[in-house]
């Protein structure tokens, strides 16, 4: 339960690179898979079609340039482009932040920390810094423990950042193609690219206050479970010849699993994100489901509705314009929710998301004001 003072996000940004891909032409831009295995290649060609209706992702962004296939940013760039207009929308200047905080999946090197790199291009004389590494639920962890230390009066101003450039791990040319296997093609199908940007405060300036911070809630519950996406490069597993011929550098999720305890997951987690923060179901106007696919979004809403009266809330997305951004999906959505919305004070918003890396829940609760 948060106690002290009130945290407010007072701007939020966002940034998909590039021009919006169709799922038509995604091979067009990360490249055709022309030395899969030929049993897979004929899976691929018979399920291609069935996925795009299942999927229901009108446009992907990457991070690469559609001719050459180099890539046009980084992880440090596109956090910076959403944090200047987080910035600029909480009114606050670079030099007013103490608490940097880069929350992702792939950090932009080994050191020096991408907290201090994005520190630099944004000229922040003094400030700490943290790094938090973890997937979808890395936001939700940068939130609670930017709002925890500004509550407790340590700092005043924080600004979060975090990006996702799937795309590096999605070219042809990043496969060993002979050892691919079908979970490869399908990350291919819905992951796309993007940055996000939260500023956090105890003293908004007028106007500036979006959104006030009720209570966070992360929790990680996979024990003797998963981990069920992994990419196996680091630590004994670094040298990139033989990360290339046992393919441990390929992204991996076992989508067998994920399916099958998502929805099981997901309830739990709302049902323990209840107990511990005082959550009243039935006071939440709108429930912001950052899910990866629409399939399985659909499989989790309808195993949180068993046994409860939700149908005063609003399941809200983003994925089906942009594919799914990882921990960026959720400041994506709520930046175009505010835009497109302009909800009255007083409403109730929530978020909750259930990481497969290693089965880790995270969540919000946020009333706008």
């Amino acid at each position: 339960m948060m106690t002290g003072r009130d945290v407010f996000i007072t701007g939020l940004g966002s940034y998909s690179p590039g021009e919006p891909v169709p799922f038509d032409r995604i091979e067009d831009v990360l490249g055709p898979l022309e030395k899969i295995p030929s049993k897979l290649n004929a899976w691929v060609e018979r399920m291609r079609p069935l996925m795009k209706d299942l999927l229901g992702i009108k446009n992907y962004y990457y991070a690469i340039d559609p001719v050459t296939r180099r890539p046009t940013e980084d992880n440090v760039s596109m956090s910076v482009k959403a944090a200047r207009v987080a910035l600029e929308q909480a009114q606050t200047k670079p030099e007013e932040i103490d608490l940097v905080i880069y929350a992702g999946i792939v950090m932009q090197a080994v050191c020096p920390p991408t907290s201090v790199l994005i520190q630099e291009e944004l000229k922040i004389p003094y400030c700490a810094d943290l790094a938090i590494h973890s997937n979808c639920s890395s936001i939700y962890k940068a939130i609670q423990v930017a709002a925890d230390l500004i509550a407790n009066g340590r700092y005043r101003n924080a600004l979060i950042m975090t990006a996702q450039i799937s795309s590096a791990f999605l070219r042809a040319e990043h496969f060993n193609q002979p050892k691919m296997e079908k979970s490869h093609v399908l990350l291919r199908w819905f992951l796309s690219d993007g940055s996000g940007a939260l500023v956090l405060s105890s003293q908004p300036r007028p106007g500036t206050a979006k959104l006030k911070i009720k209570d966070t809630y992360i929790e990680s519950v996979g024990l003797g479970l998963g981990p069920d996406m992994y990419c196996l490069v680091g630590s004994v597993k670094s040298n990139p010849l033989e990360a290339y011929e046992n393919a441990w550098h390929h992204l991996q999720q076992n989508f067998e699993n994920v399916a099958r305890l998502a929805p099981k997951l997901g309830q739990e987690a709302l049902d323990n994100m209840i107990a511990k923060t005082g959550l009243d179901m039935d006071k939440v106007k709108y429930f912001f489901a950052n899910i990866p696919t629409k399939h399985l979004s659909d499989m989790v809403v309808e195993s949180l509705r068993k046994g409860r009266k939700l149908d005063h809330i609003e399941f809200y997305t983003r994925l089906a314009e942009r594919g799914y951004p990882g921990p960026c999906a959720i400041v994506i959505a709520l930046d175009e929710f505010l835009r497109e919305r302009h909800p009255p004070a007083g409403e109730t918003l929530v978020s909750m998301v259930t990481e497969s890396s290693k089965w880790m829940h995270g969540g919000f609760i946020l009333e706008t004001v």
